[in-house]
């Protein structure tokens, strides 16, 4: 078997350009991710990054602030899954 450095070479750039078209394309994802119905919001994009968050006055207890902390954590565990679900439908595919 022979190996021919050139190939690697061409092989490589053909890989580092598809790596930047899905980076690309996973910047433009969103989701929303909800905690206690829709009392809680979280949007996150395709970076992981948590873009905005959301709460209801009615997920808001002074007596309670643990309530509000556990509705927010549900959010983004929600969104995390669905941006995850999002990633492998619509990159699971490429080889």
């Amino acid at each position: 078997m022979n190996f021919n450095p050139m190939d690697f070479l061409k092989n490589a750039s053909a890989i580092q350009a598809r790596m930047e078209e899905v980076k690309k394309s996973m910047e433009s994802l969103s989701v929303s991710g909800y905690g206690g119905g829709d009392m809680v919001r979280v949007d996150m994009n395709g970076k992981m990054e948590i873009t905005d968050v959301k709460i209801s006055p009615d997920a808001i207890d002074p007596a309670d602030p643990s309530m509000t902390e556990q509705l927010v954590k549900a959010a983004c565990t929600d969104a995390y899954t669905k941006m995850k679900q999002k990633i492998n439908e619509e990159f699971g595919n490429y080889h």
